[in-house]
């Protein structure tokens, strides 16, 4: 039942969804760090996002190159999207004027983390809508596949 593995596509979205919040989140816990130094401060993390490559998938394409291709290799599972990697945010921390701060440096000044709350909830309503768009898909596969088993009864 190879259509079975399409189930995959949703599921992996809800899981690199979960994985973005929980990145999103920790943003979120750090919104209010302050550093004496610009490279100290805490960067905005961001997940960046890609095709869920597996090794029957990578073989199935490199024997389609000209090689015999054994027919269990034939149909290539459907995997979705997986979290490549998370990088940080490359806009430069807020240089902040107070004096009185105990982190302040010699001139004064504290470097506030380029974490924006606001676009943290936009992303993670964002992030939201697409996990339950995700889950959406998968209950409406398993309810055609479940309809198809029916057929026979």
């Amino acid at each position: 039942m190879a259509f079975l593995s399409s189930l995959n596509i949703p599921l992996s979205g809800m899981t690199a969804q979960r994985f973005r919040l929980d990145i999103i989140s920790q943003n979120m816990a750090h919104a209010d760090d302050v550093a004496t130094r610009p490279e100290d401060v805490f960067k905005r993390q961001l997940v960046v996002f890609g095709e869920d490559r597996t090794f029957k998938d990578t073989l199935a394409r490199k024997m389609t190159d000209g090689e015999y291709i054994p027919q269990i290799f034939r149909y290539v599972q459907m995997r979705g999207v997986e979290a490549v990697e998370v990088v940080e945010d490359e806009t430069p921390p807020e240089p902040v004027y107070s004096p009185d701060h105990p982190l302040a440096d010699e001139y004064g000044y504290i470097y506030e983390t380029n974490v924006d709350r606001q676009e943290e909830i936009f992303d993670a309503m964002e992030t939201t809508n697409s996990f339950n768009a995700c889950k959406a898909m998968y209950e409406a596969m398993q309810s055609v596949i479940q309809a198809s088993l029916n057929i026979g009864k």
